[in-house]
């Protein structure tokens, strides 16, 4: 019975979770009301499981011989009934997210019952929510070298695990995962943060297979569809990153999950299909500004400048200080040449802009506009310096645009091919390059340049 109604109240929070977020006001407030009544259900099982806590306490100190075949619980059934109540309250505050109350309740109880896992697993919990890794880590090794169930174990090496993916320790993390698998392999969150780890160090294969098995153990967690998607598209695995997407969407049902699709198409250079989603997002939610940055940026792409600019503005008049919807703006402007608009937008955007990358990338191609091929060098040269693959590539892009507009040809071609390097997938620098060969007076290599780039 209490099976059945813990799987019931399940179905309704991941109902609740799937359709709050982009429900209407109706059915937002259906959700809410839906909510509060299983809040409060939970509330009330909660006091009546700590009263009946209580009274099983009292009953076994009064008949030891109660508790005798209940083997595992024998070591908190023989607790003083005082240490019982801390612990108790330790587990009140901690459900309340007062973590210091906590740390403070669970340390007395292990004072007292040093033998008292549970305890001490509470403590090591309470001392990581605060951010005492080094406490936390302590007291989670002590748990996993003193104990003999696999269970305790498996939790207390995942455990020392978080604690190395907090501290940046990535690889130390693998291994405590690692060990906590040994232990028990049914466990969808360790395999799953076993592949975050992978994901977050570049290791892409070894990262599919973790989170495959997330899904073989709760095959609705929408998450590790998420980021089997996000694997596949780091190895420009296209029809997996599609396949997993969609399983994500239909799970979540988000805007979130859209534009994260539609930018999908847009790498693929899918862009009528990008322009598809951008427009479900805007017919869901009119004023969600990153969509009319997609819109216009797509049918700019498209070939559609009027119309490209219109998106953009629109989006303008919603959010007059978006940074992503007026970069794109001043881009498009500038490929069609309105260079006075684009030095008005420079004028008026914060100056703290104006060192960004991308903001260097624009001033660097509105001084080459003006001839001012010093200005425009040194402003592309600062966008190399920067730390990102990408966004060097896009800075050696533009320097080698500048230097093909003076002239200098050789030069050129060596920035458009650093920037190939940097950038695998982007076409653009290979078209250049290609121009750089002919005007060079190489004919055979500008062939194959331009081949490598319809052959793309």
């Amino acid at each position: 019975m209490f099976h059945q109604w813990t799987e019931t109240v399940k179905r309704a929070l991941k109902e609740i979770e799937k359709r709050y977020p982009a429900g209407s006001p109706e059915e937002r407030k259906r959700l809410r009301e839906r909510f509060v009544q299983i809040k409060r259900a939970c509330d009330n099982l909660l006091e009546a499981w700590a009263d009946i806590e209580d009274r099983i306490v009292r009953l076994v100190h009064a008949y030891p011989e109660l508790a005798e075949e209940g083997e595992e619980l024998e070591g908190e059934f023989e607790l003083d009934e005082m240490v019982v109540r801390r612990f108790r309250q330790g587990q009140g505050f901690y459900r309340l997210n007062m973590f210091v109350e906590a740390e403070e309740a669970f340390r007395e109880v292990v004072e007292e019952e040093p033998e008292f896992l549970l305890g001490r697993v509470y403590l090591a919990l309470s001392h990581f929510q605060k951010g005492n890794t080094d406490e936390a880590y302590r007291h989670f090794q002590l748990i996993a070298s003193t104990t003999n169930h696999d269970v305790f174990i498996a939790f207390a090496r995942h455990m020392m695990g978080c604690v190395r993916v907090r501290e940046g320790d990535e690889r130390g993390a693998i291994r405590q995962f690692r060990k906590a698998l040994s232990h028990r392999q049914n466990e969808a969150d360790t395999w799953f943060n076993l592949g975050a780890c992978h994901y977050r160090l570049g290791e892409y294969h070894e990262a599919i297979p973790c989170f495959y098995q997330a899904l073989l153990l709760d095959e609705n967690d929408e998450e590790a569809m998420w980021m089997l998607a996000n694997c596949h598209r780091k190895l420009k695995q296209w029809d997996s990153v599609a396949y997993w997407r969609m399983l994500a969407f239909e799970k979540t049902d988000s805007l979130q999950a859209m534009e994260t699709i539609a930018r999908d198409y847009e790498e693929m250079g899918e862009t009528e299909k990008a322009l598809s989603w951008y427009r479900k997002i805007l017919s869901r939610d009119a004023r969600r500004i990153g969509a009319y940055q997609g819109m216009g940026w797509n049918t700019w792409v498209a070939g559609r400048g009027q119309e490209a600019l219109a998106w953009l503005k629109k989006g303008l008049s919603l959010a007059p200080g978006d940074p992503d919807l007026l970069f794109t703006y001043a881009w498009i402007l500038l490929e069609m040449g309105d260079v006075e608009k684009v030095e008005a937008i420079i004028r008026r955007i914060p100056v703290e802009w104006t060192d960004q990358p991308l903001w260097l990338v624009i001033r660097s191609r509105v001084f080459t506009r003006r001839t001012n091929f010093e200005e425009a060098q040194l402003a592309a040269e600062r966008v190399i310096e920067q730390e990102k693959p990408r966004i060097r590539a896009l800075g050696h892009y533009q320097l080698g645009r500048v230097l093909l507009e003076k002239g200098d040809a050789a030069r050129a071609a060596g920035h458009f091919r650093k920037a190939r390097e940097l950038d695998a997938g982007w076409k653009e620098p290979l078209f250049y390059e290609g121009v750089c060969h002919m005007l060079e007076g190489r004919p055979e290599e500008t062939r194959n340049c331009w081949r490598e780039l319809v052959k793309g």
